[in-house]
């Protein structure tokens, strides 16, 4: 006997909203960092130019406590069945 499982799709949260920007170039934020003095927010870009330059890499792991990472948010929204 065959049983079918539904298996429910789990909506993730969203912490950062589109009022959250960039502290670089206003665009909207989808990571937060946390350090030993304040945050800082950034927009994918910006975020990705900072951790691919081994020294931005290095300062920001000496700064960071804690992150909020949500650039899953652009695939998410693409259209189903592009490839892009």
């Amino acid at each position: 006997m065959n049983t079918m499982i539904d298996n429910p799709v789990i909506e993730k949260e969203w912490l950062l909203s589109a009022k959250d920007r960039c502290d670089s170039c206003d665009a909207q934020a989808l990571v937060r960092v946390t350090g030993l003095n304040g945050d800082l927010c950034f927009c994918g870009h910006h975020y990705n130019k900072i951790m691919n330059n081994p020294e931005g890499y290095k300062k920001m792991m000496s700064f960071m406590i804690s992150i909020i990472d949500e650039r899953d948010k652009l695939l998410e929204d693409k259209p189903k069945g592009k490839d892009y």
